[in-house]
Order: structure tokens, then sequence, then C-alpha cells
């Protein structure tokens, strides 16, 4: 049977069944792009909110921090005073009782020791004082006697007794560590052989120590070339230059740990900034996808009478 002619969609005159599927088909591509035009447009339109999501983002990151760094600012600086008092509060109690107070009073000298020192022995003795037993190839190449007196008043006592330990043990070198001073002295002097040093420079010594000890463990030098070795020894370890590196030393491993503190901080900003922006770029990317997926795949007809009132006629 003979198909009728059918009626333009749009002028609504006769046409032939094949023209009326040609105009029908353009119709779908007209709305097909319109279609892709407003979905290129939302997306246009989505991206554009994303990047001003993302400026104020970073706006409020950036006040957030110039917040916190104005309140670490504001707590360092109620700490930096309350450290100058405490500072001066020592210093005052230390100058009513005759001594120089040194750094390191914190510092636990076994933890310390055993871990630069591996390769060596280190025990406790009695009265809380340490012996490390320097070994050189399986053997003892010297041992050293550590007596440590952190926060007791100066007492010439120390040193006496120390003297005595020290000939008992059979150690070559006595350490007392001490953070008070008598008057007149500070940080390093050597008193009836033994080495007197601030606890936050025992480490530097015991290193000066144990390497002399291994080397003359390895010539084998005879006795009195040893106590001649260790007379120049003492002598350098007691001077303004010795004493002016030591102190440089302190001083530039105090400023490597500050920047080690300074780069975790700039690290933690950093990482944290950066998780809350791509925690938000994930977001924003999802709701593109869902807003798109929902006009891609949308079932609902087209808004257009002209489609809707298409009939093929019998």
């Amino acid at each position: 049977m003979a198909l009728k002619d059918e009626r333009c969609p749009w002028c609504g005159s006769k046409i032939s069944h094949d023209k009326f599927l040609e105009i029908q088909a353009a119709i779908r591509e007209e709305e097909r792009r319109k279609l892709a035009a407003a979905v290129d447009a939302v997306k246009k339109e989505i991206e554009k909110q994303r990047k001003k999501e993302l400026a104020d983002v970073r706006q409020i990151l950036q006040k957030d921090r110039d917040a916190a760094l104005a309140r670490r600012e504001a707590e360092f600086a109620r700490e930096r005073d309350a450290l100058q008092k405490k500072i001066v509060d020592i210093s005052r109690r230390v100058s009513k009782r005759g001594g120089e107070i040194a750094d390191g009073t914190e510092i636990d000298l076994y933890d310390e020791l055993r871990g630069a020192f591996r390769d060596d022995q280190l025990t406790r003795r009695s009265a809380g004082n340490l012996q490390l037993d320097i070994r050189y190839k399986n053997k003892s190449a010297g041992k050293l006697l550590i007596a440590t007196k952190p926060r007791a008043a100066w007492q010439q006592a120390f040193v006496t007794k120390l003297r005595q330990e020290q000939s008992e043990a059979g150690a070559d070198h006595a350490i007392l560590a001490t953070a008070v001073f008598p008057t007149g002295k500070k940080e390093l002097f050597v008193d009836s052989d033994v080495i007197v040093v601030a606890p936050a420079r025992v480490r530097a010594i015991v290193e000066v120590l144990r390497k002399a000890l291994v080397a003359m463990h390895v010539a084998k030098l005879s006795d009195a070339e040893r106590a001649d070795k260790l007379n120049r020894l003492f002598k350098f370890m007691t001077s303004a230059l010795f004493k002016r590196k030591l102190a440089e030393a302190s001083e530039l491993t105090s400023e490597a740990l500050q920047i080690d503190v300074d780069e975790k901080r700039a690290h933690d900003l950093v990482w944290r900034k950066r998780g809350t922006v791509l925690t938000r770029i994930r977001q924003v990317l999802r709701d593109i996808d869902t807003d798109v997926s929902a006009i891609v795949e949308s079932r609902d007809e087209p808004e257009s009478g002209k489609v809707a009132a298409f009939r093929v006629k019998q």
C-alpha cells in the first residue's frame, strides 16, 4: 500500500514521506547540536565557577595562614619572654653562689653517647657515672670515665672523687660533665687531669679523646710517649682556639637543627594547603560529572512542540 503524503512540521504543507524523513533527521541533528552546545556552555560555566571557588579557597587559606602565623609569633614572643626571665633568674641564683652555668642540663648523656658511639661499650657505674670502653677491631683502645653533675652547685670535691674513681677503674681519661662552674671558669677546663666540661660539649670531647686513643693504640706508643701526647692534647683542648672551634661547631649544630624545624613547619603548611585544595578540586569534578550525566542521560522529550507533533500518516 502506498504511503500517503506527509505534512511538513515547519510550514504544514504536503510533502513526500522521504522529504518528511529528511526534515525529521535535520531537526534531530539540530537538536543534537543545540544539546552539545548547551553541554559545552555548562562545562564552561562550571569551569568558570571552579576557578572562582579555587581563588576563594586560596584567599581563605591565605587569611588562615596569616592568622596562624600571627598566633605563632605571639606564642613565640611569650615563650621567649618566659625563657628570658628564667635565664635572668638562673643567672642571678648562680651569681649568688659564685659560679657560671653552662648549656646541656637537659641532655641524657647515656642516650647521647650510646647513639653516637655504637661500636664502643657504654656501661653505667655506681653513683650514676658512665664508662666508655673504646673498641678498635674488637679490642679495647682505651677507657673514659664520665661523671655527671648537671644541676649540683660546684664543689671541688667532685674533681677529687672522680680522679680517685678514675684510678680505681683504670680509665685513661676522666670527664666531669657539669652545668655549674667555679668562679672564673666556664665551658671547659682541666683540673688535676680531670676534664671539666659543659654537658652540651661532652660528645665533642669524647670524639676528640676517642680519636687520640685509637691513634695511640694503633701506633703502640710507650707510656712516656702516651703521656707526652696527652699533655699536648690537654694543652690544645684548653686553648682559646679549641674552645672557639667547639663553640662554633655547637652553634652550627643548633643552626642545622633549626633549619630542620623550619623546613618541617613549612612542609606541614604546604601539605595542609594542598590537601584542602585537592579535596575541593575532587568535589568540583564530581559535581561536573553529575551535571553532565544528568543532561546527557536524561530521557525527557525535547522541549520542541514540532518534534513532539511528528506523526506518520498511513
